[in-house]
């Protein structure tokens, strides 16, 4: 009787824990089957607890089958949160290239919730470039971001892929965090227009100092290329109508 008793409560103890395991896998991951047009695709997602900002003009929402709910291009530059990411990258056609791929995101705001092409959306990271300082008793802080699509490096090295990451930056005193627009001149001729640390196969950019000067952030910054390098000053003001502006007022070479 006793070793009879023994070995029930072992197959209780057993099925206990595969059931403890289950649950806890079905906390951590989340299933979803999307429909197509010709078949299924089962999409795992992983929960997250973050958030992110929308970027661009033609922003979908989509449902659980990724369908198009909506247009969200409204919130172009506006945080959101980051609730699951899925676990691979996927493909709008057959025909995109590697650098067209992208993870679907999961966000929510208090109006709703719904998933968006992880290109569209980018989340503040954890990255060497970033910088916080003290100035008259106020913090202000650039922060790298990152997207949800393929980037310029993955496990394997430099994929080729060229791609754009906004700098958030966040004043304390100004009450404000969000993106800063690039002022053009003659130190600054391209089209993209926001303020942007270079980490990529062409140029890295590493703040040195920043300091204030009147109304206006002073950057110093350095640029190295595969070839020498460069010395930026950059500002960091409001312009008439209350937007944050960047513009390179120095841009010297030099040979490293």
């Amino acid at each position: 009787m006793k070793t009879i008793a023994a070995i029930v409560c072992l197959i209780i103890l057993i099925s206990c824990g595969q059931q403890e395991s289950q649950t806890n896998k079905e906390i951590t991951e989340k299933v979803d089957t999307v429909k197509t047009d010709t078949n299924q695709i089962k999409i795992t997602f992983y929960k997250v607890n973050g958030k992110g900002i929308l970027l661009g003009d033609d922003i979908k929402l989509l449902d659980e089958n990724l369908k198009e709910i909506k247009d969200i291009s409204y919130l172009n530059e506006q945080f959101v949160a980051v609730t699951e990411v899925s676990d691979q990258y996927h493909k709008l056609k057959p025909t995109d290239d590697y650098c067209q791929e992208f993870k679907y995101v999961k966000i929510k705001t208090k109006d709703f919730e719904g998933y968006v092409d992880g290109r569209k959306i980018y989340e503040p990271i954890e990255n060497t470039q970033n910088k916080t300082v003290k100035i008259d008793n106020n913090e202000v802080s650039f922060n790298a971001t990152a997207y949800f699509g393929v980037g310029v490096s993955d496990e394997d090295g430099l994929t080729g892929c060229s791609i754009h990451t906004p700098v958030v930056f966040s004043d304390k005193s100004a009450n404000y965090q969000g993106l800063v627009k690039m002022v053009k001149n003659k130190n600054y001729k391209q089209d993209y227009p926001y303020f942007e640390l270079k980490e990529d196969d062409g140029a890295t950019d590493e703040i040195l100092s920043i300091d204030k000067q009147g109304d206006k952030y002073l950057l110093k910054v350095k640029r190295t290329y595969q070839e020498g390098g460069a010395n930026l000053l950059v500002e960091i003001y409001k312009d008439q109508s209350g937007i944050f502006m960047a513009e390179i007022i120095e841009n010297e070479r030099t040979e490293e």
